[in-house]
């Protein structure tokens, strides 16, 4: 079946199709997914860098390989514009996992002179394609942990007392909730104008729903704790980012209960199973207090390559 490739063309409606694509992929593959719709949309929608400011990133780190009918079969994408790459491809498709990762190897790999990319154990194909390719793994990075949320409903919040657990329907106070997100992920005591709008740009990600948005409230009415759920009803999943914890109210159980809110509001609203991932001591151990859930760990392949000389 002939096949041809392209660059990303937000003209050609390229992320909806990325986003079927990542949908019609967990449907058939469920927890051997790669990635879920989520994370496609912290790629478009989140401005991590002053890069991701301008459309050129998104043609510049995204290739694309469909049939002769355009359906999407496989992509190639880097979330930052740095070395770290995701290859995807459909199911019954296998075979197209190696022609993208030599494809990535002649086009980026000079770029940066070598390509990292996070893979689970499932995948033969593409464990085979790595190592053929001269990858080398570096161990394993993470772990994402799957939650039944029916059998979550009947564990309670634990929420200290003087706290409280509001959605961002309920209490929209964006530049709280800013402070805390610089805090809790830069150690920075300070929101910019520019970190507000960044912020309020990422919440038009269309798997961002505000009532799945939650934080912990302390008695001064400070978000100081946080997490957010990104739905897909059609499925009955969820996956759960963005935790964390301001870093003067750490070590008191709020991302822990905070979490086991949004997997009840999950719940409520019809969700089955809910997904976090963790990197990190740390986070590992809080996600695994959380109770019984099924793991799949994710480990590093690294290809070291020449950079092409100037």
């Amino acid at each position: 079946m002939p096949i041809h490739t392209r660059p990303f063309d937000p003209a050609r409606d390229d992320f909806e199709k990325m986003g079927r694509f990542l949908q019609e992929d967990y449907a058939a593959k469920r927890d051997d997914f790669i990635w879920l719709f989520s994370r496609l949309g912290d790629w478009k929608y989140g401005l991590w860098h002053e890069q991701k400011y301008f459309p050129s990133f998104f043609r510049k780190h995204a290739q694309l390989w469909f049939d002769d009918g355009g359906r999407l079969l496989g992509f190639v994408l880097s979330e930052d514009g740095g070395s770290d790459i995701a290859i995807l491809v459909r199911e019954g498709h296998e075979d197209l996992y190696a022609v993208i990762l030599d494809w990535t190897i002649a086009h980026w790999g000079p770029r940066h002179g070598t390509l990292k990319i996070e893979v689970h154990a499932r995948p033969a194909a593409a464990l085979q394609a790595l190592e053929r390719a001269g990858f080398i793994s570096r161990g394993e990075v993470a772990v994402t942990r799957v939650y039944d949320l029916t059998a979550q409903a009947t564990r309670p919040v634990g929420l200290r007392p003087g706290y409280r657990i509001v959605d961002m329907l309920e209490n929209s106070d964006w530049r709280s909730k800013g402070l805390l997100y610089r805090s809790g992920f830069h150690d920075e005591d300070q929101v910019s104008a520019l970190d507000l709008l960044r912020f309020e740009y990422n919440r038009e990600s269309p798997a961002y729903n505000p009532a799945f948005d939650l934080s912990v409230i302390a008695t001064d009415g400070a978000h100081v704790s946080t997490c957010v759920g990104f739905a897909d009803p059609e499925a009955q999943m969820a996956e759960v980012e963005k935790v964390c914890t301001h870093a003067r109210y750490r070590r008191l159980g709020l991302a822990e209960s905070v979490i086991r809110e949004c997997f009840h509001r999950l719940r409520r609203s019809g969700i089955e199973r809910a997904y976090i991932t963790g990197y990190g001591d740390r986070a590992n151990a809080l996600y695994e207090k959380l109770g019984p859930c099924a793991r799949k760990h994710w480990f590093l392949y690294e290809l070291a390559l020449k950079p092409v000389s100037t």
